[in-house]
């Protein structure tokens, strides 16, 4: 018997394919172990105070391949040491990781932000001066390496068309499609007469969240706390109204997406000259980026166009005010206040 085997032409899988497959159905399980987190908090591994001996801690427990989520090309983590609890990130910024840099910050963790007392926070530009060397197999495979490891930061590449599951309005321009730390992709619109900005859930891809349902077009997200107003005119566009106050108030990862820009694609969204259009007073005083060049520390416009709430109660009211105003939209943008400038961020959240 012969046997003759067909030899198959397999489609070649891109770097968004991947992606999608990671995140998608074969995706495993975050799993944390209680028992790793104790046995943290008794260590006492690296010195928190400071930041190069803690980068190398961190850097040298990394795998050898990395993926980067977030859309502002941060890679967060969060160590249990030495009796905290560290929130943190490596970061190869757009336009400095070209130059040989590579971001690093981290802080203590709060849970309750209100209580007194200094909580550690450090962070620092690492280059070729620190012992770190960043290079480039193409715009979204980066190599750093220090101390003879290298790890392959592989950055998630978005999307660029359009949305596909509703129209925009004569007066809205798409701006760019993000992806949030918290897990969740967004539109960024603009709104050309009102000349604001505002979020909309993309749900052209996984959403990785349940909703709650409080009126007939209010949702609330039960993991991440984001609440959407639900235009009855577009349907099924929910747009991101409001975010939990405590989130605010913690630096967490459901703060909302307005630290979460698409840097990578800057050169096709212009996003600053939306910026200028929306706050004039920022007019030549930001780069490509929305980072200000006038400012002693570095700090960027913060798209934070939606409000915020302990309640929800609070949110029920939020969108009766905006369904009682003459452009919802500007006032889910403004967070309820009539008028607003532009509100600013320091990098390295």
């Amino acid at each position: 018997m012969v046997l003759c085997f067909a030899m198959l032409a397999l489609p070649v899988l891109t770097t968004e394919d991947h992606d999608r497959v990671r995140l998608g159905t074969q995706a495993k399980s975050g799993l944390i172990l209680q028992q790793d987190m104790t046995e943290g908090y008794y260590s006492k591994q690296a010195n928190l105070e400071d930041a190069d001996t803690y980068f190398g801690h961190i850097f040298s427990r990394l795998p050898e391949e990395v993926t980067v989520y977030p859309s502002e090309n941060y890679y967060y983590f969060i160590d249990c040491i030495a009796g905290r609890e560290i929130w943190g990130n490596i970061r190869l910024p757009a336009g400095r990781r070209e130059k040989g840099e590579v971001a690093f910050g981290y802080s203590e963790f709060s849970e309750f932000p209100d209580e007194a007392g200094n909580r550690l926070s450090r962070s620092k530009y690492f280059s070729k001066t620190d012992g770190v060397a960043v290079t480039s197999k193409n715009p979204f495979t980066w190599m750093v390496s220090y101390k003879g490891k290298t790890v392959t930061f592989h950055l998630h590449k978005l999307s660029t068309e359009p949305p596909k599951m509703f129209a925009l309005k004569t007066n809205e321009i798409y701006i760019e499609r993000t992806f949030d730390e918290s897990g969740i992709q967004f539109f960024l619109l603009f709104n050309t007469t009102g000349n604001y900005f505002f979020w909309v859930l993309n749900e052209e891809e996984i959403v990785p969240d349940e909703f709650t349902q409080l009126e007939k077009d209010i949702l609330i997200a039960r993991r991440t706390g984001f609440a959407f107003w639900v235009d009855p005119e577009i349907k099924p566009r929910k747009v991101l109204a409001s975010v939990r106050k405590i989130s605010v108030d913690r630096n967490d990862y459901y703060d909302g997406p307005f630290d979460q820009l698409a840097d990578n694609h800057v050169e096709q969204n212009k996003i600053s000259q939306w910026m200028e259009r929306a706050f004039p007073s920022v007019k030549g005083r930001i780069d490509k980026y929305g980072y200000f060049k006038d400012a002693e520390r570095p700090s960027r416009v913060a798209l934070s166009c939606y409000g915020n709430y302990e309640t929800r109660a609070e949110v029920i009211e939020f969108i009766k005010g905006a369904n009682a105003s003459g452009d919802p939209y500007q006032f889910i943008s403004r967070g309820g206040v009539p008028t607003a400038g532009a509100r600013t961020i320091p990098p390295g959240k």
